[in-house]
Order: C-alpha cells, then structure tokens, then sequence
C-alpha cells in the first residue's frame, strides 16, 4: 500500500509537468512525490533491515536532520557574505539587500523565540505572534514551492523547429550600452539560433523586446539588436519590440509581432532565475513557447531569485490577501477565546 501511494504521486507528477510545465503546483507534486519515495524507504528499511536501501534512507533522512537543525543559521550566515558580494559588484541598493533583510528577519524571530519575548506583551496580544508564525510558515511554503518549480521548469530541450527566438530585455548601462545580464541572454540566444541553423537549416526571426526607460538614451530592443549584428546575426532576421515595460508587455507585444504569420513555433529567452515567471507571463499572452535560461553569476542569483519570488506572490496577490485576513482572524478570534475562557 505504502508504493502504491508512492506510485500515485509519482504519476500526479509526471502527469501534471506534462500538461503545463508553467504550473507552482508541480513544485507541489513534485514535493509529495518525494515525501513519499521517503515513506517507501523507509517502510523497506523497518521491513528489510540492513540492506542498501537501509543505507540510503538513514543518509537521506540524516542529511533532512541536518538541514532543518543548521538550515536556518547557515541562511543567516550566507545572506551576510552573499550581500558582501553583491554590493561590491553592483553597489549598495536596496534591490541587493532583499537576501540580506531576508537573513536578519530569520535572525529577530530565532532571538525572540530564544528570549521568549511573548512573555513581555500583554495576552490580548498573543494573535500578533501567532499570527506572525503563521505568515512565516505560509510564505515559506510557496517560497520552496516556488523554488522547486524554478528548477523544474529549468530542465528544456527545445526542438530546433522555431520560427521565433524572443529574447527578453532587462535594462542598459549609461543608458545605451548592453550590459553582461543582458549581453548573456543575447548569446544564449544567438547559439540556440545557430545550432537550429546548423542542424535543421532553419533561420529563425529573432525578436527583441524592450522599450525605453526613463534613464535610457534608446530603447533596449534597438541596443540588443544593434549588439546582436556585432555577434554577426544578419538584419532580415531581426524584429525589434521597442514599447514593452514589463515582462508582461514583451510577451504580449512579441505576440503582436508574431501575430501575421502562420508559423508561431517560439521559444523565448531570459536569464535562468526569470525563466517561470517569464513562461507564466507568456501563457497569459497566449504565446505556446517554453523558455531556455542564459547562465547567471552565482552571487547574484540568491537576490534575484528573493525578487522573482516577490513579484510572483504579487501575481496572485489577492489569492494570499484573502488567506493572510482569514488567518488573522482566526488568530483574533482564539486569542479572545483563550482570554475569555481563562
């Protein structure tokens, strides 16, 4: 009963990653599936002790011990020497310092649970810890929901049949020049369109999609094409999208670039931290593409990753809203019950 269960969820998994790479849920499935592969070894071990499968569950389930013990203070120490490194390379802003108030906000809430500070407010106030613990845990949940699914939606092996590479802008430096970030998504983009050329002899329109800041001197679609030519991309296969403002409006207005053809095979390029977002933003432009990943700078992934999850809890924010207020209530109202009864 214990593999079949184990069965079940695998096949929840794989069924589900299947139908629609683009989903959180899968984060989820994928989550259960191996909660239960952990069940199945572990039901073998107190069955078969002393066999391989033994060795395996007590490694795996000694290494999840040490996660969840040291987890917590090995994030703190990270996100100091992480931040370090992020300010020395793109200066001190307060869109580098998400992982660094991620750390301290872990640091307060291990000193109040060590100094037990709950004792000092008055028990009509209770609901505030409560209710802190339960956002902590709430947001936790899909932050590694969330993570899971980045991962997942990473593992793409586009077929070489596309008729459009959208590769996706990101911002310029001094207002005119392509900045590394951006530079890596135009390569990534670039040997994907020469190996389908290669192997397939198919060229594909390449479409770059950006619209002018306020601090740019040109829109980045201009730049990024412009950059492209310099990599030997010829002009007949450029498409530039210069309105878009947000990841939203580059899919959607790529799609208007796209929409008199009769061939819309794609395949959309951004850097890997951005690939779900950037794939769930594409579905609501009705764009069948998946999206391949430019490599980024370690140091700089834990950052953008604490962004990529704060807008995409915006997407849904009023989902979370409605959980958030119907949470707090309930901490209210046993808080009152608590105090009443005592």
């Amino acid at each position: 009963m214990v593999h079949l269960i184990t069965v079940f969820f695998i096949a929840l998994f794989i069924i589900a990653y299947i139908q629609d790479r683009r989903k959180v849920l899968n984060g989820f499935f994928l989550t259960l599936a191996l909660i239960s592969v952990m069940g199945s070894l572990a039901y073998e071990t107190v069955q078969n002790p002393g066999t391989f499968i033994t060795y395996i569950f007590v490694f795996l389930f000694g290494l999840i011990i040490i996660l969840l013990a040291f987890g917590g203070f090995g994030l703190i120490i990270f996100s100091f020497f992480n931040t370090v490194k992020i300010y020395q390379k793109e200066g001190i802003r307060l869109k580098n310092s998400l992982l660094l108030a991620v750390g301290i906000g872990i640091l307060f809430l291990n000193i109040a649970r060590i100094l037990k500070l709950d004792q000092y407010i008055p028990t009509q106030l209770d609901f505030l810890f409560s209710f802190a613990g339960f956002c902590v845990a709430y947001l936790s949940f899909f932050l590694v929901m969330f993570g899971v699914s980045s991962l997942l939606y990473q593992i793409y092996y586009p077929k070489l049949d596309k008729d459009y590479i959208i590769i996706l802008g990101s911002g310029l430096i001094d207002g005119h020049k392509v900045p590394p970030l951006l530079q890596s998504r135009i390569k990534k983009g670039l040997s994907f369109y020469k190996v389908q050329l290669e192997k397939n002899n198919k060229k594909a329109y390449v479409i770059f999609s950006g619209g002018q800041g306020e601090d740019e001197l040109l829109p980045e679609a201009e730049a990024m094409a412009e950059f492209a030519k310099t990599l030997g991309l010829e002009e007949e296969q450029i498409i530039v999208e210069d309105q878009s403002k947000n990841t939203y409006e580059n899919m959607k207005f790529s799609a208007e670039k796209m929409a008199s053809s009769s061939n819309k095979k794609a395949v959309f390029v951004t850097n890997n931290y951005h690939l779900l977002r950037a794939g769930i933003y594409a579905k609501r432009a009705n764009i069948d593409a998946d999206g391949i990943g430019a490599r980024t700078a370690f140091y700089y992934i834990p950052n953008a990753f604490i962004r990529e999850f704060i807008a995409f809890m915006n997407l849904y924010r009023k989902y979370h809203l409605i959980v958030l207020s119907i949470g707090l209530a309930i901490n209210i109202f046993l808080t009152a019950l608590l105090v009443y009864l005592d």
